[in-house]
Order: C-alpha cells, then structure tokens, then sequence
C-alpha cells in the first residue's frame, strides 16, 4: 500500500474512532453525569434557615432549577399557593381539592370555571390528610371528568359543598401535574433520593424528599427537558462532526506535504544513487530527522562519486597512488559508514510501522550502496603502517550507547546489559574505535540466542572491555583465525568486519582476543585511559 493511502486509512480511522468515543462518551455524560450532578444541585436548598422559610428565595430556586417544591409540616402543605386548588366548605370541614393534574388530564367540550361561592359535587382520590385529586367534577349540572383516572374505583371520596377560595399559583410550572399525578403511586413524604417513571411511563422524573427543622421538603423535577433540547444537541455534533472531517482533510494534506511528499523523494534520490546518478544538491531544508538523512545521503552520494572516480583511474598507477587510494577508501569507510548504518537502523524502524514501498526503496538501496562500498574495500589491501590516527580522550560509555543506538532495530530481542559497564575515559581514534565496537556487536548479535553482556574489569592496573553473547562456542582451531581476512562460518559474509577491527586495534597498540567462556564467546579489548 502506497504512503499516501495508508496516510489517508489511518487519518479516517482516527475520523471514526474520535466520533464514535464522542458519541459514546457524549451518552455517558447526559446518562450518568449530568443528572448526578443535577440531583447534587436539588440538594443544595437555602430557603429554609433557622425553622424559617425564605419564600423569595423558594422562588428563586424553584426558577433556577426548573423545579417544584411542596414543603410539607402539621398534616399541611406549607406553600399550597404554589399549586392551582379550590378550599370547599363541606359539612364536615373543609378540605383542599388541588387542580393541577385534573385541569391537564380535562376532557371536555365546556370550560370549566371556578368561583366563590360556587356549589360542586366532586368525586376524589386522597393522596395526603385533607388534600384530593378530582376524578369527577360537577357544577350547575355541568359534568368535568378526568379522562385519565376516572376509572378508578378505590379510595373514592364525595365532596359536596361551597367553594371557599380559588388560588392560581404565584409560579407558572408545567410540574404541578406531574407532581399531583405521582402522589397516587409514590409515598412522597418518605425520605428517599430516586427516580420515577409517570403513570404512562413516558418521562422520568427525579424525586428528592429531605427532613430540614421540622420541615419535609420534596423536590421534584422533570427529565423532560433533556429531551427538549436533544434536536439543538444533534445539530452541534453534526456541525461538530463536519468540522472534524475538515480538519481530518486538512491535516492529511498537511502530512503530506510536510512528511510524506519528502519520504517520496528521498526514495528517488536514494534510486539516483544506486543507478550512479549522483545528487548535487538537496532541496530540503528542514533540520528533523528526514533532513539529517538527506544530508547523510549527499554526503555519501559525494564521497562515493569521489571514489568511484578515483577508482576510474583518475590518479597514476604509481606506489603513492596506490596508498592515497587505499587511504581515500579507508577514510570513506570510516566516515560514511556509520551514518550509512543510521540510514539503514532508521528506515528498518520505518518499515516497522510503516511498510510502504518507498521506505523499503530507502532500505534496500542504502544496504545496496553499503554492500558496493564494501566491494572496493576488498579489493585494496590495508596496513598498520598506512593507518592515520586521530586519538583524543572520549567516554566508553557514549561510545557503546551509541553504537547500541545504532544497532537498535538488528538486536530484536536480543537483551543487551551493559548494567555493569564502568564510565571510564579512553585514549584512541574514536571513529575507528567504533567501528570496531559495531563489528564485534554485529558478529554477536548474529550468533547470540538471547543475551548480550557489556562490561569491564580492572585486572593489574589495566581496564579491560569485555563483550559476551550466549551463542554456540567458536571450534577452538578457529579462535585465531576469526580475525583474519574473508575468514567467516556464515557462507554470505565476507569475513572483514572482524579483519578490519583487528587492523585498527593493532594500530593502537590494543591487547585483544576471543574465548569460549560458560556464558557463551567473549571479545576482549585491553584499553588505554585518557589522561
């Protein structure tokens, strides 16, 4: 699959899951969040201080939280005036036949209208002392049915008398029916904290009941409103959603240009190479990580031109060509390839997450360009003598980082301990000396079955590295001969890593050796401290 369209699969699945968590999670919070923090807001009441109802604050809390109070003390509602009700005169008292429910649930072609002083004859349900819900409402011969409840049957009481007081709720509420309707299911006045479907088990609504200085305060509240605003809902994650698929477009363009447009090109670059089109330029200025391999890859594409043109026969076959030659191959090595391998480290973590064919174009070309490299070096001889030094005082510890860094993505899982790896400062050409730290890590890398252990020691004043894997032992005729040159047990390597690295401790002056030990083969390397 090309970059490009893998870039575009991953971008839309992220589309995807992004929009199905926010829908998700957008469920859970007006599921479960947003009405448990509203019953914690229900529970906050400040109308009642000190045995004392504060009723303009009653009204403001009954407003802010689209709520119905009815607070409840003596066998009497305290605040009935927030209800529509009629006081009738009867022969055995009066009593409050409160409205609400009966006005909503009212069929009926004439309407109906109370006054003082007016006779009815109601037939009502008790839903607390003294207080009713018509079912039936007769007035002047004029007969008002509640078409909701007036099947009922059992706890039926008649009502005669005269209308006393008339009272319109100083609170506009859509509740109030609601209210009046689950006191014929619910016991209200218990202390409880829960949730009730209505007698047609169309909304919810929340029933809170608290005992505050005497007083039984019920809160109720509605669910219907969440409902209400869903379609204004819908519409922001719709609008939400094509802002998010804008973005999701306009986010894959930008990768493109920034990420994927350079990868492509750094694969043709990298093609030119191979096919001995050398670059003379770089048209990428950035200064990431994709920037650092197009300059790797000029530096290499310049150095290997030089050669391959030295080795066209641009210089004289004489003895002092001859070594400026083989000196130009040594310091080409030395220096390219190292970044070389980071090339190759790199585009083997690419093509780890990403196997797309351009990355593998990278890959396969840079070990292409690593492999011509090592041809030319075959084919010219080395000498301890020809050998130029740069020695300086540098870290071991930095030197083995990085040459572990390097070799990060071929160590696989294999485990590398360097826990017992002293700090120390030593003497010597630090690039040469890492070149030969890498050699000895590949060839154990290729050998070990599961460990690697990187240590010293100190034996008579002297600092010894030793470099141990668990592979099978090296046949003891061969112990001296893995130096040599093209020397090597595995058929599809040229045996010169090893050949070279005894070279370049042998122009240092470095005791160095292989063994079979318990744990497997161990390298040795006799160092020199820096001063």
């Amino acid at each position: 699959m090309k970059l490009r369209n893998k870039l575009i699969l991953i971008l839309s699945l992220v589309l995807l899951v992004f929009l199905f968590l926010e829908g998700f999670l957008g469920n859970i919070y007006f599921e479960k969040y947003f009405r448990y923090s509203k019953v914690l807001q229900l529970e906050k009441i400040d109308f009642i201080n000190s045995g004392k109802i504060d009723y303009d604050k009653l009204k403001d809390y009954e407003k802010s939280q689209n709520a119905l109070v009815m607070i409840y003390r003596d066998d009497k509602i305290v605040n009935i005036e927030n209800f529509y009700y009629i006081k009738v005169e009867t022969k055995d008292g009066e009593v409050f036949v409160l409205l609400d429910a009966f006005l909503d649930n009212l069929y009926s072609n004439t309407i109906l209208k109370i006054e003082n002083k007016d006779l009815v004859e109601i037939t009502a349900i008790k839903v607390l002392d003294n207080y009713y819900l018509p079912t039936t409402l007769i007035k002047n011969n004029d007969v008002f049915k509640d078409y909701k409840f007036s099947y009922r049957s059992k706890d039926i009481y008649d009502i005669k008398g005269r209308v006393e007081k008339v009272n319109t709720p100083y609170t506009q509420s859509s509740l109030g029916d609601d209210f009046l309707e689950s006191l014929l299911a619910i016991d209200v006045l218990k202390p409880q904290k829960a949730k009730y479907k209505d007698v047609d088990g169309d909304d919810e609504f929340q029933l809170i009941t608290l005992n505050r200085d005497g007083y039984k305060i019920v809160i109720f509240y509605s669910f219907e409103n969440i409902k209400d605003i869903f379609p204004s809902l819908r519409l922001y994650f719709y609008l939400k959603a094509i802002l998010i698929i804008f973005l999701t477009i306009l986010i894959g363009i930008i990768l493109e240009k920034i990420m994927v447009k350079p990868i492509v090109n750094l694969s043709k670059v990298s093609e030119k190479i191979a096919n001995l089109n050398f670059i003379k330029e770089i048209d990428y200025k950035s200064k990431d990580e994709i920037g650092t391999l197009y300059k790797d890859i000029f530096k290499m594409s310049e150095k290997l031109e030089n050669i391959i043109e030295l080795y066209k026969g641009k210089v004289s076959r004489n003895k002092e060509a001859q070594i400026k030659l083989e000196e130009s191959i040594k310091l080409f090595m030395h220096e390219v390839k190292t970044p070389l391998s980071a090339i190759i480290g790199f585009s083997d973590l690419l093509l780890e997450d990403e196997h797309t064919e351009e990355i593998a174009i990278i890959n396969s070309e840079s070990k292409r360009i690593l492999k011509m490299a090592n041809t030319l070096l075959e084919e010219n001889r080395h000498s301890q003598s020809e050998m130029i030094l740069n020695k300086k005082t540098f870290s071991l510890i930095s030197l083995i980082e990085l040459s572990l860094k390097i070799l990060e993505t071929e160590s696989g899982h294999i485990n590398i301990d360097i826990s017992h790896l002293k700090n120390m400062l030593i003497y010597g050409d630090r690039e040469k000396l890492e070149q030969v730290i890498l050699n000895i890590l590949k060839n154990a890398l290729e050998y070990a079955k599961s460990e690697i252990k990187i240590y010293t020691e100190e034996c008579n004043g002297e600092t010894i590295l030793f470099l141990e894997n668990d592979g099978p032992h090296i046949l003891e005729n061969n112990l001296d001969k893995i130096w040599n040159k093209f020397f090597s047990s595995n058929s599809d390597d040229r045996g010169l890593g090893l050949y070279i690295s005894s070279e370049i401790l042998d122009a240092h002056n470095f005791k160095y050796g292989v063994e079979n030990c318990d744990f497997g083969v161990r390298f040795f390397i006799v160092l020199k401290k820096g001063i």
